[in-house]
């Protein structure tokens, strides 16, 4: 029944990101087809699951999780059944004595495609933030797996945080080619910030580009 109302879930926001919004979409034959896989964005609104989760066959959309805040998403019973059942939240610890790595571990494990925010949580526009630990310490669990990055551009403005209601703006994403984790922690999150950094660049460019045409 959970893959029943996931795949109705997704179905029902892709008007949103296809319709009211509208996105361009570079490499996305770098996205992975199957799991186990990871797949990593910038993050800077609530759009950003949605927009990632609408670059998949809906086929898939029962296999992939997204990594989220348990202290956010998982108040109570009700947001607890919506957020796990329906949105395909699993849920991370952000504080306390639980292991924070445990569910992502299980998504993999069953060979599911996990959504992960390397910078823990919402920045600002444009803007990434610090890389978190995390990723790594995942990564190191599986280093056979794939990392697959994705550059959101535009989300931020179109939801950002503290707003609920998603103003019609034009996103462009970005699919970096996967990669795999490193054994040094420090240039680990390196190597993660230079990939999102050029995935930027790249998109910024096209955008000149683009709007040098229409001129």
């Amino acid at each position: 029944m959970s893959a029943f109302y996931r795949k109705v879930f997704a179905a029902a926001l892709r008007p949103m990101t296809t319709l009211w919004m509208g996105y361009a979409l570079c490499h996305k034959e770098n996205l992975p087809l199957h799991g186990p896989a990871i797949v990593i964005a910038n993050h800077n609104s609530h759009l950003d699951a949605l927009m990632l989760l609408n670059l998949f066959p809906l086929s898939l959309v029962p296999s992939i999780k997204i990594a989220a805040a348990a202290d956010y998403f998982f108040t109570n019973t009700t947001t607890r059944f919506l957020a796990e059942h329906v949105a395909g939240l699993v849920p991370i610890a952000r504080k306390g004595g639980k292991d924070p790595l445990a569910p992502m571990v299980t998504v993999l494990e069953n060979e599911g495609i996990l959504f992960l925010f390397p910078e823990g949580t919402r920045g600002s526009p444009n803007i990434m933030g610090e890389i978190k630990p995390g990723l790594w310490h995942l990564a190191r669990r599986f280093p056979s797996i794939p990392i697959c990055p994705v550059y959101l551009h535009g989300l931020g403005r179109a939801l950002p945080k503290g707003s609920w209601i998603p103003v019609p703006l034009f996103a462009d994403i970005c699919v970096g080619e996967a990669f795999f984790a490193t054994s040094d922690k420090k240039t680990f999150q390196t190597q993660v910030k230079h990939i999102f950094d050029a995935l930027r660049i790249q998109t910024l460019a096209r955008l000149t580009t683009e709007t040098d045409d229409e001129e």
